[in-house]
């Protein structure tokens, strides 16, 4: 990537990560403005504003705290695109409840023309667009900020020397993934894959440190694999294709963790 190219994307990725962060204020401030789901027959704008945002922050923070637990105890690194969505699910009947309580404060006299399910079903809505949205921002601040920090590297000696061992047919291949057998090594490309002498160490060496993440004592990753492992999860492993999954140890998991929210 070129300085100018590095430039633009580092200002397009800026807007990105507060405005995932800011979405639920923003829309709730949309909300109030335009008096939704029959708030402006009720309340006055500044009651509106409070009320909503009120009760964004409120809703968002349980969404946010349970966001993290799965996140750190479940998958171990950023939350795959379903899991969002499930949790949105999940908080919604909390999310009722909240608004329910917020308008018997506000707006007592409102509670006569709206209902539980009605608030819960809303707010449900509510949490799968933000949340899906927020999820995608999210998601492009840190592609492009892998990309600007990490722009690609020239070959290195040992590079060349470590597919010098590889079949022509990929020896230039995009290397995904590199697997311990005995004395050998399992070199897991784009195209194809081959067993070289070699050991594991001497082979991530060759690639360097900035290629990929070493998953498992047996097992080593590129960054192109750990992006896909973002999207999935990785409870079960990182998935190199629909026959294979390489096992992921508790410090694996840890170093994966540290790739996705770096």
């Amino acid at each position: 990537m070129t300085i100018p190219g590095m430039l633009s994307a580092t200002t397009s990725l800026q807007w990105r990560r507060p405005a995932a962060i800011l979405l639920p204020l923003v829309v709730a401030a949309a909300l109030a403005v335009t008096g939704a789901f029959g708030t402006y027959v009720s309340m006055t704008l500044p009651l509106r504003l409070l009320h909503f945002v009120g009760v964004a922050i409120a809703i968002y923070a349980v969404v946010f705290a349970l966001s993290e637990i799965v996140q750190r105890f479940w998958f171990g690194g950023a939350l795959p695109f379903w899991a969002m969505l499930a949790i949105g699910v999940i908080t919604a009947p909390a999310g009722g409840w909240i608004v329910l309580e917020a308008l018997g404060l506000a707006v007592p006299r409102a509670l006569s023309q709206v209902t539980y399910p009605e608030l819960t079903t809303q707010v449900l809505l509510s949490n799968l667009a933000i949340g899906g949205l927020g999820w995608n921002l999210l998601r492009q601040s840190r592609t492009q900020i892998a990309a600007c920090e990490a722009p690609p590297q020239p070959r290195s000696n040992s590079d060349h020397a470590l597919r010098a061992k590889l079949p022509v047919g990929i020896r230039n291949a995009a290397i995904l993934a590199l697997s311990a057998e005995d004395h050998y090594v399992r070199v897991r490309t784009d195209r194809g894959e081959a067993l070289i002498l070699m050991n594991l160490a001497a082979a991530i060496a060759a690639l360097g440190e900035e290629a990929g993440v070493r998953v498992h004592r047996s097992h080593w990753v590129s960054h192109q694999l750990t992006e896909k492992a973002s999207m999935r999860g990785c409870r079960g492993g990182v998935r190199i294709n629909d026959d294979t999954v390489l096992p992921v140890s508790r410090s694996g998991r840890k170093l994966l963790n540290e790739v996705w929210t770096g």
